[in-house]
């Protein structure tokens, strides 16, 4: 029997608290279910690093274990709220932790004067968010007024807390091998991760690269990669995916056009591929 739930601030933070009678005195757990508060109509990649902020956000808090929940988020979800749809890709974060602790804490939202970026002064680790950081300063774009470069310290970073938390599960990994031996294995793999349709919104530019810049770009790298060779497309965009294809034929494209497969292929194709991003000119992660 728990106590009933409650909402507070801690530390500029809108939480809400829950009490576990008869667990261990001072045990903790850190609610991570980024769709309470808002999902908007953010794709699997993006949902993905929102997810990996609210973890950040609960170290922030002091509390470093999470268990992770992806309910009602839209274009990743289930439209059943019951379903845990984060176990429908990835292996659970601390399955059932909520039960087993004395106190469970759900972030709701980072308030007031000390939010996390204060915080992260404070702590001997780096804290700060991951969403919406880009390869080029985008200040002056409404809406991503906060957002840092992406250094190579970062990627290290954000690499380290991916490998941490989102470990793909078994029947993730069987689409992945079964497509990967099909197609690309003994293969040098260029991966392009092609971004588009609605993109231009996040650039100063408010438009993208033509496609046959991708076509050249991806042409001038492939040229220098040891044969046998091939490229794999990352994307939900038809019309790229068909100028590739145009380009350089069905032979020597490969795609996973069911997302979010196509990403978690991408991830594990990266180990052995060049990897081509043009992202609005290279200016998002």
């Amino acid at each position: 029997m728990g106590k009933g739930l409650m909402s507070l601030h801690v530390n500029g933070f809108l939480v809400s608290t829950r009490t576990n009678r008869g667990k261990t005195a001072g045990s903790a757990v850190c609610v991570v279910d980024p769709a309470i508060t808002d999902c908007q109509t953010m794709g699997f990649a993006a949902f993905l690093l929102y997810t990996l902020d609210h973890i950040l956000q609960c170290r922030a808090l002091g509390i470093n274990q999470p268990t992770v929940f992806w309910r009602a988020c839209n274009s990743v979800c289930s439209r059943n709220p019951r379903v845990n749809s984060w176990d429908w890709y990835f292996e659970p974060v601390n399955h059932g932790l909520e039960r087993k602790v004395e106190n469970v804490i759900c972030l709701l939202e980072a308030t007031g004067a000390l939010t996390i970026e204060r915080l992260n002064e404070k702590s001997q680790h780096n804290l700060g968010a991951i969403l919406d950081n880009s390869f080029k300063n985008r200040s002056n774009v409404d809406g991503f007024e906060t957002s840092k470069i992406i250094t190579t310290q970062e990627r290290l970073r954000v690499n380290k807390l991916i490998h941490q938390y989102v470990k793909p599960n078994s029947r993730i990994n069987e689409k992945v091998e079964i497509f990967y031996q099909q197609h690309l294995a003994g293969f040098t793999v260029l991966g392009v991760h092609v971004r588009g349709t609605d993109h231009w919104k996040e650039t100063s530019e408010k438009r993208l690269p033509s496609l046959m810049s991708w076509v050249k770009k991806a042409q001038s790298i492939l040229e220098t990669l040891p044969q046998p060779r091939k490229i794999f497309i990352a994307s939900d965009n038809n019309e790229v995916i068909k100028k590739f294809v145009f380009y350089f034929g069905t032979e020597m494209v490969s795609l996973f056009q069911l997302f979010p497969f196509c990403y978690l292929c991408f991830l594990k194709y990266a180990k052995v591929a060049v990897t081509l991003i043009l992202n609005h000119e290279q200016t998002s992660c």
